[in-house]
């Protein structure tokens, strides 16, 4: 997996299509806190710690974990403190939180149905009795036909950047990054390699299973139900007290 150091640089300015501040409000929807200062939640592949800012700026008491140090370098800029470096299929804290989530696809990145299976068994084991989860997922759907084996590209006044998809197998995306950052006289080739994995919504509910209950699976910042072509579904999950 990379380790994001170039990609972490460039990333908001990347994503500012991200609408953060929609997805944090309808992620927050669910909460029903009833007082955000007491309201924990745990942002797993929390990145460059937008969408932890706007929770934060809500009044939640937000804590951010990320493998990468380039990702938490540029969180620290937006929320300070609380941010953890850790691998979202292997974590445990002291405390446990109201609520985690997980979004911008990122469990896409794990390499197997079994490290969302970890992941998911960190998450419970974090989360207080009854416990909110909430993440979204790129769908089979966008891996084989809307990224497949597309390209792209985003000419910055300093920067370049060819963006190349290749549909290794189905459902499974390599992604080839290669900036070219203008140092004033030329440019500096950068390259980085990242993978994604699409699973179907049953394999993903088996996945959920023995620790959560799943409350709905919804289009992408809707409460519609997922469609043929839904590129991002959302799944609202409460911990099993039993679990």
């Amino acid at each position: 997996m990379s380790n994001y150091g170039i990609f972490a640089r460039y990333y908001d300015r990347l994503t500012n299509n991200a609408e953060y501040e929609v997805r944090s409000d309808y992620i927050s929807d669910f909460f029903n806190a009833e007082n955000t200062e007491e309201f924990s939640v745990l942002d797993i592949a929390c990145g460059t710690g937008s969408i932890a800012k706007c929770l934060k700026d809500k009044g939640y008491k937000v804590t951010g974990l990320d493998m990468s140090d380039d990702m938490l370098a540029e969180a620290s800029l937006k929320i300070g403190a609380n941010l953890i470096k850790g691998n979202m299929t292997d974590f445990s804290f002291n405390n446990s939180f109201d609520a985690c989530i997980c979004t911008l696809d990122s469990l896409n990145h794990l390499n197997s149905i079994q490290e969302w299976k970890s992941c998911f068994k960190s998450v419970y084991n974090s989360l207080k009795p009854g416990g909110m989860f909430i993440f979204d997922v790129n769908t089979e759907y966008k891996h084989n036909v809307i990224l497949a084996d597309n390209s792209f590209i985003f000419d910055e006044e300093d920067f370049f950047l060819s963006w190349d998809n290749e549909l290794i197998e189905k459902n499974k995306v390599r992604i080839l990054l290669d900036f070219f950052i203008f140092n004033c006289k030329s440019y500096d080739r950068f390259s980085e390699e990242i993978f994604e994995t699409a699973y179907s919504v049953s394999e993903i509910k088996e996945a959920l299973s023995p620790y959560f209950e799943i409350v709905g699976i919804y289009d992408e910042l809707t409460l519609n139900p997922p469609k043929e072509d839904s590129e991002r579904l959302y799944f609202v999950c409460k911990g099993k007290r039993n679990g």
